[in-house]
């Protein structure tokens, strides 16, 4: 591909402000370069997809935090894209305990440090993570 054949579809990538695609094209030298893209059609209807299915496997995990079956933690976790094994990388915590955070007899008894640390892992607040509204 030409550098002036890079797609540049926009939509997913180009909204978030932050993200761009580094592609590879031939310039007039006939010499690969490193070249930004915003996007393509075919991969930004792939992202869509995912993020669909994220919303609605966080949908069901919301009915569970509310019914009590699990934590808000759980919710959020999976809302961000993370495992417990992830969260715990970020947090200093361990896998045991993110995953036994993510029950709400556990969840209910963390303390305000520990919220707090897990809490600006997953940019937010104190009250943002121990709700899922």
């Amino acid at each position: 591909m030409k550098i002036d054949e890079v797609p540049q579809d926009g939509n997913i990538l180009e909204k978030s402000g932050e993200v761009r695609d580094v592609c590879y094209a031939v310039d007039e030298n006939g010499e690969y370069k490193q070249v930004i893209s915003v996007g393509w059609e075919p991969k930004n209807e792939a992202i869509n997809y995912a993020w669909s299915l994220i919303e609605e496997e966080s949908e069901l995990i919301k009915k569970d935090v509310k019914s009590g079956k699990l934590s808000p933690l759980a919710y959020h976790i999976h809302r961000n894209v993370m495992t417990p094994e992830i969260l715990a990388s970020y947090t200093g915590f361990t896998k045991r305990e993110i995953k036994r955070w993510c029950k709400p007899k556990h969840f209910m008894k963390l303390d305000n440090d520990k919220l707090g640390i897990i809490a600006r892992v997953l940019k937010m607040d104190i009250e943002q993570l121990v709700s899922v509204d």
